[in-house]
C-alpha cells in the first residue's frame, strides 16, 4: 500500500485521485534510454509513486552529459559509472517504496525478453531512430503502449502509440518522410527544453496507466519560439508493421558501428568478458586500466577504450572502421 501522505498533493487532482495514484504505484514501466530525456522522466515517475521502473541503458556517464542528464553528478563522469546503475542508485536515494531495476545493455529481443509480460507502458527516451524502429516492432508484438519522444536544438516531439488503436512509428515515417533522422550529437540541444519534453511525455503516461481517454495526437514543441502544436496521424490501413505484422529481425547486427556525432566505433563481440582475464592481458603489455562494476577502461596507441561485461567495446577517437577494427582486433579475436 502506498503512503497516502507522500502522494497527498498528486491526489488531489481531479483527474488523478486516490483510484489514479493506486493504478500508479500497482504499474511497471520501461524506460529506455537513461540520458537527457529519460533522467528527467524517470525522476518525474520516481517522485509520483510509479510502483516498478525497469531502467535501459547501454552507455556511460560522461562530462558532457552533465549539462543536460540529471540525477549524474561530477563523480559518476570522472568514475564512468553505467547510466542504468547511476541512475537507479540516484532513484532509490529519492523513492525507497518502488522498485526499480536497471540493464546495462542495448535493448534488442533477448536482453528484453526478462521482462516480457511484466510491462505495462515504455517510454522511449533514446537518441536514434534505429532502438525507436526496435521498439516500436517490440511493442507491437508485447502489446504495450509506449511513448516516442525526441529533441534536438530547441524542437522536441512526443506521440502516445497504443497497438491495434493509434498510427504506429512506421505510420508516422511514412506520413513525414521529411523527418529528420538527427540528434543532439549533431545540432546540440537547449538543456531547458528536455525537463519540459519528458513532463509531457510523462502526462501522456499518466493518462495511459490511470485509464483516461487519451488524444492519439503527434505533438511538438518549440521552446525558443514558445510554440506549441498537435496534429492528427492517421494509421496507415496498408502498414507493414502495425497492420501486416511484419516485424523483421528485431536483434542488433554484430558488425562494427560508426555512433553518430561521437568519433567512436562500436563493437559487439556478443559474449560476457572476463574482466579479470581481460586485465591480465593488460598487464602482459604494460597497459594500465580503471575498471567499475560493469565498466573498464583502458587506452592503447592513441585510441581510448571503453568495454562493457556484456561484450561490447567501444573505440573512442576514429571514424575509420578499418583502422578501428584494426585497433579492435589486437585485443579481441571476434568480428
Amino acid at each position: 500500500m502506498f503512503q497516502i501522505e507522500r502522494y497527498d498533493r498528486q491526489m488531489r487532482v481531479a483527474q488523478i485521485g486516490a483510484a489514479g495514484q493506486e493504478r500508479l504505484n500497482k504499474s511497471t514501466v520501461l524506460i529506455v534510454g537513461v540520458g537527457a530525456i529519460g533522467t528527467y522522466a524517470a525522476e518525474i515517475a520516481t517522485r509520483m509513486g510509479i510502483g516498478r521502473l525497469i531502467l535501459v541503458d547501454r552507455d556511460f556517464v560522461e562530462l558532457s552529459n552533465l549539462q543536460r542528464q540529471t540525477l549524474f553528478t561530477e563523480q559518476d563522469a570522472a568514475h564512468k559509472e553505467a547510466k542504468a546503475w547511476a541512475a537507479a542508485k540516484a532513484l532509490r536515494a529519492i523513492n525507497q517504496d518502488i522498485r526499480i531495476d536497471f540493464l546495462v545493455d542495448d535493448a534488442n529481443a533477448t536482453s528484453l525478453l526478462p521482462f516480457v509480460g511484466e510491462v505495462d507502458a515504455v517510454l522511449d527516451c533514446t537518441d536514434n531512430f534505429a532502438t525507436r524502429r526496435f521498439l516500436n516492432r517490440w511493442c507491437l508484438e508485447q502489446n504495450v503502449p509506449w511513448i516516442f519522444a525526441s529533441c534536438a536544438g530547441t524542437f522536441a516531439n512526443v506521440m502516445p502509440i497504443i497497438p491495434g488503436e493509434t498510427a504506429c512509428l512506421h505510420c508516422l515515417m511514412e506520413k513525414m518522410p521529411l523527418f529528420n533522422e538527427t540528434s543532439c550529437d549533431i545540432i546540440g540541444v537547449h538543456g531547458a527544453l528536455i525537463p519540459m519534453l519528458a513532463g509531457l511525455q510523462v502526462s501522456l503516461l499518466t493518462k495511459l496507466l490511470i485509464g483516461e481517454q487519451h488524444l492519439a495526437r503527434y505533438y511538438q514543441l518549440d521552446n525558443w519560439d514558445m510554440t506549441f502544436q498537435a496534429f492528427h496521424v492517421k494509421r496507415n490501413p496498408d502498414c507493414a508493421v502495425c497492420v501486416h505484422h511484419d516485424y523483421g529481425d528485431t536483434t542488433f547486427s554484430r558488425q562494427p558501428v560508426l555512433l553518430c556525432g561521437r568519433d567512436t566505433v562500436q563493437f559487439q563481440i556478443g559474449a560476457a568478458l572476463d574482466f579479470d582475464a581481460l586485465q591480465q592481458v593488460l598487464v602482459k603489455q604494460q597497459i594500465s586500466c580503471n575498471t567499475n562494476r560493469f565498466v573498464l577502461t583502458f587506452s592503447f596507441d592513441g585510441f581510448d577504450f571503453t568495454v562493457f561485461q556484456n561484450g561490447r567495446v567501444l573505440v573512442h577517437g576514429t571514424d575509420d572502421l578499418v583502422l578501428a577494427k584494426k585497433q579492435y582486433q589486437h585485443f579481441f579475436n571476434e568480428v
